[in-house]
């Protein structure tokens, strides 16, 4: 595997691991992380030995959504420069989603804004009951746009708009009740146990026969997304240079209500 400085990948007998490895920042998503993490999800799909991979986080969190910095350098972007930049993160979550690979998320800690997304991307999620969930975007003056069609292919779209419009915060045994995640557990290390038994379960699978059943529930459950989905990276962009996102964002690094 590459270098990478913003992730782990670890590979052992038929099973990946990616490491988030922004500890320091709660794993926060960076144009430098989002283009690592393409760039290992791009090179694993050639790699007929792994069978399944597994996201996970370092430190106290799983992800913690967009990094302040980064978000910082993008609302002085331009259109043209913020549409590409929003390309990169929806193409992410297609790669995920699409991956010829089963995809577990293993959840901790702080779930923020685009880290649902990638959490929603994958195949399958679980968590300990403590994490920490928001679709936080709306409190900056932010579209939840990237995610949302990955979130709708597992919330009712009621319980979507509900997270989206509030931007509370849920916990681990409530993200189960969304359909966000599989299942929750009260520790890391009842999940760890859980997580292992799960992945000896599938690996006894037959290969082709959880691929072909990925895609075909994949394509049954999200077909009708497909032209909504290439339109969200110019709706992001649009949102990122709008006065709303510029003084929602201000007012958050200020720590004062904002001027709506």
């Amino acid at each position: 595997m590459e270098n990478y400085k913003t992730i782990v990948a670890e590979l052992k007998d038929q099973v990946a691991t990616l490491w988030l490895a922004r500890h320091k920042v709660h794993n926060a998503l960076d144009d430098t992380m989002i283009r690592e993490m393409t760039a290992f999800f791009t090179n694993i799909e050639r790699n007929t030995e792994i069978r399944l991979i597994v996201i996970r986080g370092q430190g106290k969190s799983f992800c913690s959504g967009a990094d302040l910095s980064w978000m910082k350098k993008a609302f002085s972007l331009t259109y043209e420069e913020n549409l590409k930049e929003s390309k990169e993160l929806s193409d992410l979550f297609g790669l995920i989603f699409n991956c010829n690979k089963i995809v577990i998320a293993a959840v901790h800690g702080n779930v923020f804004g685009g880290g649902n997304g990638l959490v929603a991307a994958c195949d399958l999620a679980y968590c300990v009951a403590d994490a920490r969930f928001s679709l936080s975007e709306t409190r900056i003056g932010m579209a939840a746009a990237s995610i949302a069609p990955y979130m709708l292919n597992k919330l009712r779209a009621a319980d979507l708009k509900e997270l989206i419009f509030s931007a509370k915060e849920f916990s681990g045994d409530e993200a189960v009740q969304y359909g966000l995640v599989n299942q929750s557990f009260a520790s890391l290390e009842i999940m760890e146990s859980y997580l292992n038994q799960i992945i000896e379960t599938m690996l006894a699978n037959g290969k082709q026969a959880l691929v072909e059943s990925k895609r075909l529930i994949n394509c049954l459950t999200f077909e009708s997304m497909t032209k909504e989905i290439e339109k969200i990276p110019e709706l992001l962009a649009r949102i990122r240079v709008s006065h709303e996102a510029q003084e929602g964002f201000s007012a958050f690094l200020e720590k004062r209500e904002p001027k709506w």
